[in-house]
């Protein structure tokens, strides 16, 4: 394997790994359960501080396996399970116990969490205190990535510090379209096994969407009354829909993510599967496929950032399902950029308006019309370049829309997120 190519797996295989339940209340969890590991002593107070996009994703979505909501018992949950070495699977054993104490230290008054106003990145501050220590643990960037812990009292300028890692190139940006075709056709198939593992758990996930929800039921009655076509493009949008439903109800089974998301995950993952399954396309060339569209998603990612006013699921994810089922078809990398751009040109603006059972409608209309956007690519039809924040160039075109997400739309999660609050 090349050096380009094997760059590229190491960075698929960092953006595609399982979660259990929504990520931005396991990372809470994830942030405490690391600072617990710094101090000894009884606890005193949790205080978690979250940027805006964080509290509006974490506001309202279920928490793995029970009926308890929200980053504020996401974050006792951390202290009680303090096992950061499962990472984004932390909250995948949740027992009756932990969830005793977590109440317990929620009626103790010892979670606060506030809102860092006009921050723009996914940043998570935890100071935990106890009769003891006192410890700071700073994420910034992704859900995961701990950049500071501290335990001194003095607290030090985290601008000034940190800022400027927002400079540092990311990696993927240096490549192009034309590099991860490369790769989807040469990488071993062997090395593309986890991606297989990926679509077995985000299947199971739908099926178990389809026991305990009402969303994959009543679509499937559509499909059966004539409404709704038995095709390709009905069948990602049972898959994805059904899935993203159970997983944001809080059903404790692990999807496999995409650049740090859960529902990212699942869009690209069902959107591609369904057009395997009704295509008949053969297993490599699906995964292959896969591979793609989760370089691509985490491409786009690298410029909107984490956490955006837009849903990541329809222009990000949704646009990486695209370019891996043009590619599934037999695309050329004219014809898989056009679905891209199709997909720009048309669903890019719809917001994120947090983390719930409601995503599922989302991830139905982007997984559906990410399929229509690659056909309507593959037959020769593509907007026009110049129409709107559209670029004919693959990289131009996600840095417009990096730009529209921020600083274009930051005023915009703040308004979606005032309306949370308010009728929370």
């Amino acid at each position: 394997m090349t050096g380009r190519n094997s760059e590229l797996l190491e960075i698929l295989k960092k953006e595609v790994v399982p979660a259990v339940g929504c990520t931005e209340p396991v990372a809470v969890a994830y942030s405490v359960a690391f600072a617990k590991k710094q101090v000894s002593g009884e606890l005193q107070s949790i205080e978690i501080t979250v940027d805006p996009g964080l509290y509006k994703n974490g506001l309202r979505v279920g928490i793995p396996g029970i009926a308890e909501r929200g980053l504020h018992f996401a974050a006792a949950l951390g202290y009680v399970i303090g096992s950061p070495e499962k990472k984004l699977e932390i909250l995948n054993d949740i027992s009756p116990l932990s969830i005793k104490k977590a109440h317990e230290i929620i009626q103790q008054g010892n979670v606060n969490v506030k809102i860092k106003k006009g921050f723009d990145r996914l940043y998570i501050e935890t100071i935990l205190t106890t009769t003891e220590d006192r410890v700071r643990v700073i994420t910034l960037d992704r859900h995961l990535n701990i950049v500071n812990v501290d335990k001194s009292e003095a607290e030090k300028d985290f601008e000034t510090e940190y800022m400027s890692l927002n400079l540092v190139p990311k990696a993927i940006q240096k490549y192009h379209l034309s590099d991860f075709i490369k790769f989807a056709d040469e990488v071993s198939i062997d090395e593309l096994a986890f991606l297989k593992d990926g679509l077995k758990m985000n299947l199971e996930m739908a099926q178990a969407g389809l026991d305990n929800t009402s969303t994959g039921k009543n679509l499937l009655k559509l499909i059966e009354k004539g409404l709704i076509s038995d095709d390709m493009i009905s069948r990602a949008q049972f898959l994805c829909s059904t899935a993203s439903e159970a997983r944001m109800a809080g059903i404790r089974k692990p999807v496999m993510s995409s650049a740090g998301s859960g529902n990212h995950g699942i869009t690209v993952f069902l959107t591609n599967a369904a057009v395997a399954e009704k295509r008949n396309i053969p297993e490599e060339k699906l995964l292959r496929a896969l591979a793609l569209s989760n370089l691509v998603t985490a491409y786009i990612k690298s410029y909107t950032g984490t956490l955006s006013a837009m849903c990541g699921c329809g222009v990000a994810a949704g646009i990486g399902a695209s370019a891996g089922v043009a590619y599934m078809l037999g695309g050329t990398e004219e014809q898989i950029l056009g679905a891209m751009i199709n997909m720009v040109g048309s669903i890019s603006g719809i917001v994120c308006d947090g983390g719930k059972e409601g995503c599922a409608y989302k991830l139905a209309l982007s997984s559906g019309w990410a399929i229509e956007a690659a056909l309507l690519a593959l037959s020769g039809s593509v907007v026009n370049t110049e129409d709107g924040i559209l670029a004919s160039d693959f990289k131009k075109l996600f840095q417009n829309l990096g730009y529209i997400c921020n600083p274009g739309m930051v005023a915009t999660n703040d308004a979606i997120l005032e309306i949370m609050m308010e009728s929370h």
